[in-house]
């Protein structure tokens, strides 16, 4: 997983075929074009990246449902969605049949989809949004080569409330998941107030222990304000304490028709193609299943043999943008 360079010779970037990529998009704010990175980073791994099962790229929607974008993205909406599929993960041959009712799409202009669990369809009465953490997710992980899970604006406080004495905070328990190659991705946008914000958080999460080396920061001029002087210097201070810096350069048809653009145009852009590099470049080597994995955390197991992953929609993406069976 180091490297990942990619070039029109050397053709997609291989990823590992047993343990995920599993990408948390996380900030310590809002309005700072966290979705949108989330959606860019999931298109371009799903056009730049493949491995020996030729499983799907998808996104894990963690928001609420009334305070996420991502139904409004959508070229297929599920007839269930996560509220749903929340119900069945007790099951697994339930859950993997539920996976092809529960799962939306994206078309990303190459007849493959990119996948997207978000809580659509009937409202589920005991369902009240999903958890940003592993706990809800885990047994959705084993069918996909990547994950990009678009986190909330909670996790600089979670941070900081681990560092005081808390429990661990969500990038906590995705940073030390066992069976997965992980790395973090920090959203801010560059004004000196974001910078601070990623600073602090960059402070509390290395404090805390985190793998720091496994920690990407995207400073995301979303709405062209462009540099300030202290936001330089903060950016330095930054530059040692993780893994890469990418800076991704405002471009108002990044979102065309108020949703991500993902055209090869776009998603062949420098500075998409350089996040892309730098997550694979940080994503760490999995750890190993510990020998009692305390609740609720479950550790990643292979697909039952009553169920064979590759039958699933996770593994055999259909000629359509639109989940097989659904």
């Amino acid at each position: 997983m180091k490297g990942g360079k990619r070039s029109p010779e050397t053709g997609p970037i291989p990823l590992d075929g047993e343990h995920p990529l599993i990408v948390p998009v996380m900030s310590a704010a809002g309005g700072v074009g966290r979705s949108t990175v989330s959606a860019l980073l999931a298109a371009a791994l799903h056009r730049h990246t493949t491995d020996s099962w030729n499983r799907a790229v998808a996104v894990c929607d963690t928001r609420p449902r009334g305070a996420s974008p991502w139904p409004g993205w959508l070229d297929h909406i599920a007839e269930h969605g996560t509220g749903w599929l929340a119900g069945c993960t007790a099951d697994a041959q339930k859950f993997a049949a539920e996976v092809r009712r529960s799962t939306s799409a994206i078309n990303a202009g190459d007849g493959r989809p990119i996948w997207v669990l978000a809580d659509t369809g009937p409202m589920a009465p005991a369902f009240s949004g999903t958890d940003p953490g592993p706990w809800f997710w885990a047994p959705v992980l084993r069918y996909l080569r990547a994950a990009v899970i678009d986190g909330d604006a909670m996790e600089g406080f979670r941070l900081g409330r681990q560092h005081a004495g808390g429990g661990p905070g969500t990038a906590t328990a995705w940073m030390t998941l066992p069976l997965a190659r992980t790395a973090g991705l920090w959203v801010t946008d560059p004004s000196p107030s974001g910078l601070a914000r990623t600073l602090e958080a960059m402070t509390a999460a290395e404090a805390c222990g985190l793998p720091m080396q496994q920690m990407v920061v995207a400073v995301n001029d979303a709405h062209g304000h462009g540099w300030a002087a202290r936001s330089r210097s903060r950016r330095t201070l930054l530059t040692d304490r993780v893994g890469a810096i990418v800076e991704i350069v405002h471009d108002p048809d990044l979102r065309r028709d108020h949703r991500p653009a993902f055209t090869p145009e776009h998603l062949g852009r420098p500075d998409i193609e350089a996040l892309v590099s730098a997550v694979i470049a940080a994503a760490g080597r999995p750890l190993p299943r510990p020998a009692a994995v305390p609740e609720p955390a479950p550790a990643l197991t292979p697909a039952p043999a009553a169920v064979p992953a590759e039958r699933t929609s996770w593994h055999v993406a259909p000629a359509h943008p639109v989940p097989a069976g659904s």
